[in-house]
């Protein structure tokens, strides 16, 4: 049987309320806590999860920038003509995301509800800080910036 969205809403109030977490809204919108779908023991730990998969996704894809051997063709456009600024926007992301998940992987080691909760902060925070840059990066690579001269070496007829 599910986790009732209201039940799961509850159940985080208490947390958040303990550890001074973000609101249920504002976290769902970023990560997506709602699909939890079963009470957990280990609940803080089961939000971590959730929140590491939108992380762990992201990192996942700035790691297939940088190293773009088996990229889907639908970037080359944008990788092939990628700025300086994008370069570093992408090693900043990469970094910033590395380190969560690298922080995410030692907490499987021991559990601790205080330690699960700074974390969620910690995620939610640092998420927060480096959107406005990995927006950036979004539409620098919807709209890459292609040089004439390089339209002009491709021309056939």
């Amino acid at each position: 049987m599910g986790f009732e969205l209201k039940e799961l809403k509850e159940t985080y109030k208490e947390y958040q309320k303990k550890y001074k977490l973000p609101s249920f809204e504002k976290l769902n919108e970023d990560f997506e806590i709602e699909k939890i779908d079963k009470k957990q023991d280990c609940f803080l730990r089961t939000i971590r999860k959730v929140m590491m998969e939108k992380i762990v996704n992201s990192l996942g894809f700035l790691e297939m920038l940088t190293n773009p051997i088996n990229a889907p063709k639908i970037y080359y456009p944008y990788l092939k003509n990628i700025s300086a600024e994008d370069r570093n926007i992408i090693s900043e992301l990469y970094s910033a995301l590395g380190n969560l998940s690298m922080i995410s992987l030692s907490m499987e080691i021991d559990y601790t509800e205080k330690g699960e909760a700074d974390f969620i902060n910690q995620v939610y925070k640092t998420w927060n800080e480096i959107k406005p840059k990995f927006r950036k990066m979004m539409i620098n690579m919807q709209k890459p910036n292609i040089s004439e001269e390089k339209k002009e070496k491709s021309y056939f007829g």
